[in-house]
C-alpha cells in the first residue's frame, strides 16, 4: 500500500513527525477545559482551517494517529468547521466523519481558508465563542491579512502553529535575495520591517520575526501574550501558541502547559 494511505481505512493521511503528537496533546487539553468552563455561557465552535485528512502517520514509523477533526470531535462543541483545499485530503475527511455520531454538527468546506475568510464567510455573533486552530505547513498559508479578518471575530481563540524555523530561518538566505515585497515573509509580517535585520544571523532573525507577528496580535488585534511551546521539545522547528483577547483563555493555556504528552511538567518557552 502508498505509504500515503491509512492501512486502516485506505484513505490518504498527512505525514507527520513525532512531534504532532505534542501538538495535538495541548489542542486536546485546550478543547476540554474550554467546552467544560464555556459551554454554558457561550455557543462553542471549533473551526480547523487547515484541517487535512483526519488522520496522520509518522513517516519513519508508519504509525498512525487521529488529526486535529477527529481529536475536536472528542469534546462538546456545538458545531465543528473543517477547512481544506486539497481535493482528496477534504474527500478522505468527509468520508472519516461520515458516520460519525456528531456528522450533523459538522460542516466540511472544500476551500482555501483564505479565501473563504475573505469572502467574510467566517462571521461569527457575540454569542458564538470559537476555537481556531491554525495549523499550516508554511507561512504563506496564513499572511498576515487573513489572520487579522480571522481574528476580527469579538469571540475567537485561535491555537497557532508558527513555522519558526522550516518557515523562517531556513529560508533567509532566499528571503535577503528578493528585491521585491511578495514574499512570503512579507506577506506573514504585513510589512517590510525585516528588511532592516540584515545583520542579524538566521536564529535572531527568526526570533525578532516570530515577536513582530505575535505583537502585531497584541497590539493591533488586542491579544493577550502568551507563552509559546517548542515542537518539538528539542531543536524545535514550529512555536504552537494561544492568542485570546479574554484572561479567562490565558489561565486555560497556562493551567494545560503544566503537564506535557509524556504527563511530566513541561517548561515551555
Amino acid at each position: 500500500m502508498p505509504d500515503n494511505l491509512s492501512v486502516t481505512d485506505g484513505l490518504v493521511v498527512r505525514k507527520s513527525g513525532e512531534w504532532a503528537k505534542r501538538k495535538h496533546h495541548y489542542l486536546q487539553n485546550y478543547c476540554g477545559i474550554t467546552t467544560r468552563s464555556m459551554r454554558r455561557r457561550f455557543k462553542l465552535v471549533y473551526l480547523d482551517v487547515m484541517a487535512g485528512p483526519g488522520r496522520c502517520k509518522i513517516e519513519e514509523t508508519n504509525e498512525e494517529f487521529p488529526g486535529s477533526p477527529i481529536v475536536a470531535l472528542e469534546y462538546d462543541f456545538a458545531e465543528y468547521i473543517f477547512i481544506e483545499d486539497h481535493p482528496e485530503s477534504a474527500d478522505a475527511l468527509k468520508k472519516r466523519v461520515s458516520r460519525h455520531s456528531k456528522v450533523s454538527k459538522i460542516k466540511i468546506m472544500p476551500e482555501n481558508w483564505i479565501n473563504v475568510v475573505g469572502s467574510g464567510g467566517l462571521k461569527f455573533d457575540a454569542g458564538t465563542l470559537v476555537v481556531g486552530f491554525v495549523d499550516p505547513t508554511g507561512i504563506s498559508q496564513m499572511p498576515l491579512f487573513a489572520m487579522k479578518k480571522l481574528a476580527s471575530n469579538s469571540r475567537i481563540d485561535l491555537l497557532v502553529t508558527i513555522q519558526h524555523r522550516l518557515g523562517i530561518v531556513w529560508n533567509v538566505p532566499q528571503y535577503r535575495k528578493s528585491n521585491s515585497g511578495q514574499t512570503a515573509l512579507d506577506n506573514f509580517l504585513g510589512d517590510q520591517i525585516w528588511r532592516s535585520w540584515e545583520n542579524k544571523d538566521p536564529a535572531e532573525f527568526g526570533r525578532l520575526a516570530v515577536e513582530h507577528f505575535c505583537n502585531k496580535f497584541q497590539t493591533e488585534e488586542q491579544f493577550i501574550g502568551t507563552r509559546h511551546v517548542s515542537i518539538p521539545e528539542s531543536n524545535p522547528l514550529y512555536r504552537f501558541t494561544l492568542f485570546s483577547r479574554h484572561r479567562c483563555g490565558e489561565d486555560f493555556w497556562l493551567k494545560i502547559l503544566k503537564i506535557d504528552e509524556r504527563g511530566q511538567r513541561d517548561l515551555p518557552l
